[in-house]
């Protein structure tokens, strides 16, 4: 059996997916896990930590590598737009 970790948590599902769409290009699997009633009740995921994204054990520092980019770039181009 395969290691799972996890690698971040959001406040949203949309977030979480985003970020798994990101890592699918670098060829990374990724899963989104949530609590939150089939999606019925979105505010749940809160009550239980978050959205979280899991990759496989071997995947997981390259995986934190592409959201650590991720996140710095649109970091930038929120602070270069606020300019």
């Amino acid at each position: 059996m395969e290691d799972i970790v996890e690698v971040a948590t959001f406040g949203t599902t949309f977030e979480a997916k985003a970020a798994a769409a990101h890592l699918e290009a670098e060829n990374i699997r990724s899963s989104v896990l949530t609590d939150n009633a089939g999606g019925t009740i979105p505010s749940m995921s809160m009550l239980d930590g978050g959205v979280r994204l899991v990759v496989a054990g071997q995947d997981a520092e390259e995986a934190l590598q592409i959201l650590d980019q991720i996140f710095t770039d649109t970091d930038a181009a929120d602070e270069t737009s606020n300019a």
